[in-house]
Formats: C-alpha cells, structure tokens, sequence
C-alpha cells in the first residue's frame, strides 16, 4: 500500500491472481464489437438523463435508447 493509501498495480494483481503483464494486457486490449455497443447505450443513456435532470424512468429510458 502506497503512503496515500491505495494499493500497487503490483499488489492488485497479486491479490486477483494475475500478473502484472495480463493487467496490462487487459487494460490496454482492443474493446469487442459489444463492448463498444454496450459503451454507446450507456452513454446515450447518460444523455437522455441530462437532457431530462435526471427524471426519465426505465421505461421511458427504455423506449428513448431503443427506438
């Protein structure tokens, strides 16, 4: 643990059971093709929040991102 108190990327990984490589293997992969879609909802629906001051329901929310 670093003195302001959060943990090494060394002891991250070391605690997930991972090597420092395979995190930054991941960190720095290419996103999937779903990943990227699932990126674009969320960001869409962080607009329609915005848009709305935060008073869309799901199912309006919903209906909004799907249509």
């Amino acid at each position: 643990m670093t003195s302001s108190g959060e943990y090494t990327v060394s002891e991250t990984a070391r605690a997930a059971g991972i090597s420092r490589q395979a995190y930054y293997k991941w960190l720095n992969r290419r996103l999937s093709l779903r990943e990227q879609q699932e990126r674009e909802v969320l960001e869409e629906i962080k607009r329609i929040e915005k848009r709305h001051q935060d008073s869309v329901g799901y199912l309006d929310c919903n209906n909004k991102v799907t249509t």
